[in-house]
């Protein structure tokens, strides 16, 4: 069993965590760089600590709990430190990085303590709900995912085409790393960018109609930013509900219904099974949203929004309005697209909301 060597992980905000390490020099640095998530850069305060930086990332906001505890213990001005930083000990002559000494600890989590801000935001409200319909599997998935550094929130929904267990494991590989992508980054479409070209990495050649591929809808929150930012490639979809109780279309479909209806035609019944795009090729569109219009989001797999919207317009902003929180919202918007589907002796598709409730402006 390796012995854990204790340092801390600083985030710029003031947030401070127990970070441990292997006893094993390389293992040691290799950690620290893939938390950090780039090259990393030692600064060594004689035996007091040492702080570990990263590369040039997405968000470069000074570290001043660790500037601060550095300044205490050295009594000289602390380096130009940025983003995210883990505080070890100082190295060894054989490499080994030495625990962070008690007075370091201390003073860390002291600054850390006074710098974090008074008042935590709320986070926003979410919950999800799926089924598999009269489908053999459930290719429908979702991911959300909390960048811890940055602060932003990332919302997907991915649709499987198809009903086939490659489909199925394309995208519940792919759906984590979508939402990731986007939290990271903050910018929807270059993370679906981004994943696109890590499929046909793997693929070794252009995709193709005969390979897994999905509709994808993603959401970016971040809770100083005023907008949500959303992309999407195919038929998920985004909506807003507001305040007020109305519900907003925020994505256009990527279908051939669609294009028929641009173009002024009417659509026949399985029109909307052709896509146009997807997350693996073709368009990518993008929308912004006021987020104090946004009492609730939802993403959905067309197993959702179809059926609802063919049916029985109006359903939709009825269940959203009538539910009590997120879990009910998603819960019944998939329940009643099932149920229109079984009222009427359909097939159903599988089923996929993912709805997140967001706090009042004035909150």
């Amino acid at each position: 069993m390796p012995r854990e060597i204790q340092a801390l992980y600083v985030q710029p905000n003031g947030h401070a965590e127990p970070f441990y390490l292997d006893d094993e020099p390389k293992r040691q640095q290799s950690d620290i760089a893939d938390e950090l998530d780039g090259p990393v850069t030692a600064w060594r305060l004689g035996r007091h600590m040492t702080a570990h930086t990263s590369g040039p990332g997405f968000e470069r906001t000074r570290n001043e709990p660790v500037r601060c505890a550095w300044r205490d213990l050295a009594g000289t001005d602390a380096p130009d430190l940025r983003g995210p930083v883990i505080v070890t000990g100082p190295e060894s002559r054989d490499g080994l990085l030495l625990p962070l000494p008690p007075q370091a600890i201390e003073r860390v989590y002291r600054w850390a303590r006074l710098l974090r801000p008074a008042t935590i935001r709320r986070r926003p409200q979410m919950s999800a709900a799926q089924a598999v319909g009269t489908r053999d599997l459930q290719c429908d998935t979702h991911a959300v995912h909390h960048d811890r550094v940055s602060g932003r929130w990332a919302f997907v929904v991915l649709d499987g085409v198809g009903d086939e267990e490659d489909i199925q494991e394309h995208v519940r590989t792919w759906a984590p790393e979508l939402a990731r992508a986007a939290a990271r980054s903050g910018e929807p479409i270059s993370a679906i960018a981004h994943v696109r070209a890590q499929i046909l990495t793997r693929l070794g050649r252009r995709w193709n109609h005969m390979d897994p591929g999905a509709a994808a809808v993603v959401a970016v929150h971040h809770p100083t930013n005023p907008r949500l930012r959303l992309a999407w490639s195919g038929d998920a979809r985004a909506y807003r509900l507001s305040h007020i109780g109305t519900l907003v279309p925020l994505t256009k479909d990527h279908n051939f219904a669609q294009e028929l209806r641009d173009a002024g035609r009417q659509p026949k019944e399985w029109d909307h099974n052709s896509l146009m795009a997807c997350l693996e090729d073709g368009d990518i569109g993008y929308e912004e949203a006021e987020l104090d219009v946004v009492a609730q989001l939802v993403l959905c797999s067309d197993g959702v929004h179809h059926p609802l919207e063919t049916y029985e317009p109006g359903l939709m902003e009825e269940a959203l309005l009538l539910a009590l929180d997120a879990k009910e919202s998603a819960g019944s918007l998939v329940a009643e697209a099932l149920s229109q589907g079984r009222t009427r002796g359909a097939s159903q598709d599988n089923a996929t909301a993912l709805v997140v409730r967001f706090p009042r402006p004035s909150a």
